[in-house]
């Protein structure tokens, strides 16, 4: 019996070892799939708390304003609190970097913009997150900007054949204030400086509203903001608008042309607005938020809320804004090497 027992080779050994071999591996593998009930059954109830929205840019900007109706409209729709936190800097690359550092629960998401998501990875030497670090989950909207000038220069620069004009009579003194590196006001600069021939000075800020404030205090020549955010200083008349990025004239600035038709038809551009998520994140949770935030966009006062700033609502699937990033980063990538913008 004894024998038995300790002997390597015996029919006994081999069947505890057996059993214990069986006993360990269902220990493993218990809690290993308890964890994937657990991922399951938290994807299926998200959302069970508060979502943040973390916006890189600073407040009273069109990101904001964009940001914060539709977090309001969201809140409803999912049955939780929809917040929006700003951490303005970097292009956005601050905000960018902490959602993609965060738990891919659903629970953090990115209210991104162009800069964020199709200039940064060409624009930064040094990036705190990767382009896939990222996931689309739906485009929101998108926009044109306009070209402004404070009230008080209008005489100087009555249209954009005179600012031009006048940007050739002196290269590099008239300056021009943007959002911040590589924004889309920055890149609308730089397109129209390109295509008339002149040079200007970039004035960087964090945000439209500190740009804003600088040329209405006379500090700037010029500027390109959003339609959204410049309007209400363009009806008060301490602004005066020039011309509009689109391809078409802007609804709510009709007699303001465009640039096409101010003699740069090269130059269009529109500002774009979606949302992320960190890599990761469950597919079903990704499809959920999807889902809610295009019920928030079929209803007919939130797209007229918008459609009277110029704002254009734009609904898609994720796979839709995915291939949409793609296009748009072929485009952006292209143009900042073409023009040699880059910020260490």
């Amino acid at each position: 019996m004894n024998e038995t027992l300790t002997s390597s080779g015996g029919p006994r050994r081999r069947v505890l070892q057996a059993a214990v071999a069986t006993c360990a591996a269902g220990a493993l593998a218990w809690p290993l799939g308890a964890l994937a009930q657990g991922a399951d059954a938290a994807a299926t109830a998200w959302p069970e708390r508060p979502v943040t929205f973390v916006l890189g840019y600073a407040a009273g900007g069109i990101n904001d304003v964009i940001a914060r109706k539709l977090a309001a409209e969201l809140s409803p729709v999912l049955g939780v609190p929809v917040v929006v936190e700003n951490r303005a800097g970097a292009n956005g690359s601050i905000a960018a970097g902490q959602v993609a550092r965060s738990r891919a629960d659903g629970y953090t998401v990115m209210f991104g913009a162009i800069g964020q998501v199709s200039v940064n990875p060409f624009l930064l030497k040094k990036m705190p997150y990767a382009p896939g670090d990222l996931i689309p989950v739906a485009k929101v909207a998108d926009g044109a900007n306009v070209l402004v000038i404070n009230a008080e220069k209008v005489k100087a620069y009555p249209n954009v054949a005179r600012l031009v004009e006048e940007a050739k009579l002196r290269p590099g003194r008239l300056n021009y204030g943007s959002f911040g590196p590589g924004s889309s006001s920055h890149l609308s600069a730089e397109l129209f400086a390109k295509a008339a021939g002149i040079k200007v000075t970039h004035v960087p800020y964090k945000g439209s509203a500190p740009a804003m404030i600088d040329l209405l205090a006379g500090n700037l020549d010029f500027m390109f903001d959003s339609i959204n955010t410049a309007l209400p200083h363009i009806k008060a008349g301490k602004i005066i608008p020039l011309a509009v990025t689109k391809a078409e004239r802007s609804i709510a600035l009709p007699k303001v042309p465009t640039l096409v038709e101010s003699g740069l038809p090269d130059v269009t551009v529109a500002s774009w607005f979606g949302v992320h998520v960190p890599k990761g994140t469950p597919p079903e949770i990704v499809n959920k938020l999807n889902a809610a935030i295009r019920t928030v966009q079929a209803k007919p006062d939130f797209i007229e809320h918008f459609r009277q700033q110029n704002i254009d609502i734009t609904p898609s699937t994720p796979k839709e804004y995915g291939d949409f990033v793609a296009a748009e980063d072929r485009r952006w990538g292209g143009l900042i090497k073409e023009l040699g913008i880059q910020i260490d």
